[in-house]
């Protein structure tokens, strides 16, 4: 039977995407930088998802130790990194090294700990069978507290207990996570919780005290000059709520972001033999982490933090002003940067916090203009990334892997085939049920790229495009 032939040119399955830009790794500096390409090309990852990974470690290193301080104005060293990918690109094992300077020095913060509570409870076994005063053996206790548990990384925390991790233990921690829904997929992110979570997560983030009122004594919570540093890597899926979810729109938390959905490598990752723990690139970064993370903290009476302050050159104030402003008139109505707002509105802070970062990581006593400069030219990537995932349509998965079939059977230049053909011997995508296959070619021939007399289908040959 002679098939019909379709009237017309096919339609696109897919809207135009916008093609992300590079990541501007040489603006990470000649320690970052190196580390970062040396994990991509070894591990087989974006360069932009290594770069956040090493980015988010440098920001949880280093926000202990200083601030930003301009015009009585205090900027925070922490960062709040997202990153999209998709199951089997690597998160982990991108994660794994970068973080590794980190996890050693909290793993002998745990030894040191355990030993330390068997001291303290050997001495407070001690005290209580002493034949002393009440009075006396208060005062021992007073004197002799409790060690604080080192948790420097968690990966799935309710906001409450991040919270209290933060109030009663280490005063600076990192959340971090390969796979975000971890954190955003429990109960912290609920809806009745949504507002409350992100609106601790903002706070933390401004560097402003935790305030906390419960009427349960003991509940209630104060703290002052605590730090979070963030990185979350997400599912496509679950990016695509949190990008579009109001609520989250409307508490401004995105904006505090840098986020990046850089392209999939999958299919083109050819093993290398290299061993990145010997790599010197990759040595000297694991190298000025682990001298970050063993330089002692400087701290208040109250176990808050006491960061050195960090001033500006002379020029570096200059080129930060000309950059604050500028975005400031590309924010406004006509300007480019009008449908994100958020994140431009927070793009002169980050520009300061990632210039405070490549200080600290690079042992200077100030920030340069060389780091104002470069620190731009990385919120010039991720301005550009919120607008191409603010600005493009949502994915369509139908369509999506209907456009993918037409591929495949372009690649294949198979001959007419009826959907029996399809289900036992296409891709396995398209062979998940006979109700989905004839789905995906409703999809083609609604879209125009199939000829069919109703049993057999033949692809038109016109360049998919």
């Amino acid at each position: 039977m002679q098939l019909r032939e379709v009237q017309g040119p096919p339609r696109p399955l897919l809207e135009q995407q916008i093609t992300p830009l590079p990541y501007p790794v040489a603006a990470l500096g000649d320690l970052l930088g190196p580390a970062v390409e040396r994990m991509a090309d070894v591990i087989g990852v974006p360069c932009a998802m290594a770069a956040q990974s090493v980015l988010a470690t440098a920001a949880l290193a280093s926000q202990a130790h200083a601030n930003v301080h301009l015009d009585g104005r205090i900027y925070p060293l922490s960062l709040y990194l997202l990153t999209v990918a998709c199951s089997g690109d690597r998160k982990s094992a991108v994660d794994h090294i970068a973080l590794q300077a980190v996890r050693d020095w909290e793993r002998q913060q745990w030894i040191a700990y355990g030993e330390q509570l068997k001291a303290h409870q050997a001495a407070m076994s001690l005290t209580a069978k002493s034949p002393t005063s009440k009075k006396s053996a208060q005062l021992a206790l007073n004197t002799q507290p409790e060690p604080v548990q080192p948790r420097l990384l968690t990966a799935e925390p309710t906001i409450e207990g991040l919270v209290k991790n933060l109030c009663h233990g280490l005063p600076s921690m990192g959340l971090f996570s390969d796979e975000g829904g971890q954190f955003l997929g429990s109960s912290t992110m609920s809806k009745e919780n949504m507002i409350k979570a992100i609106t601790n997560l903002s706070t933390l983030w401004d560097g402003s005290p935790i305030d906390r009122s419960r009427a349960m004594a003991g509940e209630s919570l104060r703290a002052y000059d605590r730090r979070l540093s963030m990185h979350l890597m997400l599912q496509p899926r679950l990016a695509d709520r949190l990008l579009q979810d109001a609520d989250i729109k409307d508490q401004g938390i995105l904006g505090r972001c840098l986020i990046s959905w850089p392209e999939r490598l999958v299919g083109k990752r050819l093993y290398r033999a290299i061993d990145l723990t010997r790599d010197p690139k990759v040595h000297l970064y694991q190298q000025r982490i682990a001298a970050l993370m063993q330089k002692p903290w400087s701290r208040h009476k109250d176990n808050g933090l006491n960061p050195a302050t960090m001033e500006l050159s002379t020029r570096a104030r200059e080129a930060w002003i000309a950059i604050h402003d500028t975005i400031e008139c590309e924010s406004g109505e006509f300007g480019e940067l009008v449908n994100v707002q958020a994140a431009a509105g927070k793009a002169a802070a980050n520009v300061l916090r990632m210039a405070g970062v490549m200080a600290v990581v690079e042992d200077s006593t100030a920030v340069e203009e060389v780091h104002i400069q470069r620190a731009s030219t990385l919120m010039d990537y991720y301005l550009a990334e919120n607008q191409r995932l603010t600005e493009q349509e949502p994915l369509n998965k139908l369509r999506a892997e209907a456009d993918c079939l037409l591929r495949w059977l372009v690649q294949k230049n198979w001959p007419p085939f009826n959907i029996r053909d399809l289900t036992r011997n296409g891709p396995r995508f398209a062979r998940k049920s006979t109700p989905h296959t004839a789905a995906l070619l409703v999809v083609l021939i609604d879209h125009r790229w199939l000829n069919t007399d109703g049993k057999t289908f033949e692809v038109r040959h016109v360049p998919p495009q």
